[in-house]
């Protein structure tokens, strides 16, 4: 969390220049839409953030900015005593409450013009939303406030592809010059449909969390849906309203959408170049997939854990060992990055038919996550398809993940295939047997 005025940023390590180099080659040219919360541009770290929007731009990613205005808005109106309808321009918007918005959000985006052009980037405040009134929801009239009817999506592309950056606050036009209030999480959205946009990043006052408080890393549209309809009590009405834009966006073809905590220094590049990322994650597609290894994928393997096998965690392995049982081999990916693997042998004997499951790795920076649970149970999965009745594993210090998360017992080498139980002998490392039947 950034706690003081002045906020120093750590400096980069050769392997996080790495990490964003990876990345470079499917972003560049490609829209990225960022909706910045009003109380987002009060934080300490708000300067920070800019500059992480001018190395996005210097990657040659094409940046549209749209932001909010809720805390500038809430601010002025206690300040001039005026009671507000709306404040985010989700419901009914009366006179008073759209002249304190449409003087909040002129100033914020005059700010807002004034910081970018400190960093040197081109910028322009854009009007490319057609919109009208909302008109009358639920048989209450929504007076000010607008919906957005199109985007003039060719005269953004034309700003992009000047690398000119355009900033579109949460204030519509309609056809006769009537302002109108708009929600900045349905203008990002909009937005971002319009251009076939990359990603739509939601830079908001706070993140999403799982119930034991812990950060909620990725979720389906589906759950997004879900969270935004029961108006799940650990999230206020403005992550709600992300979560539920957020799917829309997804439905309608943005592969991602992220939610990021805007309180956190250098919250938005973390969350871009990083496998995990440090905030939410709403994909449409499967962001992460477990895969049959391929040949081309060994030097990676042991790479990955070469570690572990010489810290003797895992049985030493070499490239052949591993091409002859290369159909047996599963890697986990993230984002198309290898962050895992696991290998599920069978065993022919005496009328039944036992499955081994070996050579379960997780990168070191992507444990205490799920990654390894998620393995395990794909493993049996494999197990049962190839109708197996039991699973097997052998460790010598991962065993108490096993029986604790896992569901499996502790044995005796005889519960081990014959032709497993020599190799087990020859090797001489005492691990522990580890069995679990399967349903």
């Amino acid at each position: 969390m950034a706690e003081s005025e002045s906020i120093t940023k750590p400096t980069a390590r050769f392997e996080d220049l790495r990490g964003i180099l990876r990345y470079v080659p499917q972003f560049r040219q490609r829209v990225f839409v960022i909706a910045i919360d009003g109380a987002v541009m009060h934080q300490p770290g708000f300067a920070s953030l800019l500059q992480d929007v001018a190395v996005l731009q210097s990657l040659n990613i094409e940046v549209v900015l749209v932001f909010g205005a809720r805390a500038q808005i809430r601010s002025l109106a206690e300040r001039r005593g005026v009671p507000l309808t709306s404040d985010d321009g989700m419901s009914r918007t009366d006179l008073a409450t759209l002249e304190v918005a449409v003087e909040a959000i002129t100033r914020q985006a005059s700010e807002l013009m004034a910081d970018l052009t400190a960093l040197e980037l081109p910028v322009v405040i854009s009007n490319a939303l057609v919109v009208h009134p909302a008109g009358v929801i639920e048989g209450v009239d929504q007076e000010f406030t607008g919906r957005i009817e199109r985007v003039d999506s060719e005269s953004l592309r034309v700003l992009l592809k000047a690398d000119i950056i355009p900033i579109l606050p949460p204030l519509g036009y309609d056809g006769r010059g009537a302002t109108l209030r708009l929600n900045s999480d349905a203008v990002a959205t909009e937005v971002a449909i319009a251009l076939g946009a990359a990603k739509v990043i939601f830079v908001s006052e706070a993140g999403l969390t799982c119930p034991d408080g812990s950060r909620l890393a990725q979720i389906s549209v589906a759950d997004a849906r879900d969270i935004a309809r029961k108006r799940d009590a650990r999230h206020d009405v403005n992550l709600l309203s992300k979560l539920r834009y957020a799917a829309l966006a997804c439905q309608e073809g943005v592969p991602r959408v992220h939610i990021v905590d805007g309180t956190q220094d250098e919250a938005l590049l973390a969350e871009l170049f990083s496998n995990e990322g440090v905030g939410t994650m709403i994909h449409a597609d499967d962001y992460q997939q477990i895969r049959k290894a391929r040949s081309s994928d060994i030097p990676m393997l042991l790479g990955m854990m070469q570690q572990s096998m010489d810290d003797a965690a895992l049985v030493p392995r070499t490239r052949e060992q591993i091409q002859s049982k290369i159909k047996d081999f599963f890697v986990l990916e993230t984002d198309g990055n290898p962050i895992g693997c696991v290998a599920v042998h069978s065993y022919d004997e005496e009328g039944r038919r036992v499955a081994e499951l070996a050579c379960l790795f997780v990168r070191r920076s992507h444990k205490n996550r799920g990654h390894g649970q998620k393995l395990v149970a794909y493993a049996e999965d494999v197990a049962r398809q190839r109708s197996c009745s039991v699973l097997v594993a052998l460790s010598t210090q991962a065993f108490r993940f096993f029986e604790e998360k896992m569901g499996f017992q502790v044995t005796t080498p005889d519960a081990l295939p014959v032709a497993r139980r020599e190799k087990y002998d020859r090797s001489g490392r005492n691990s522990k047997v580890l069995i679990k039947a399967l349903k």
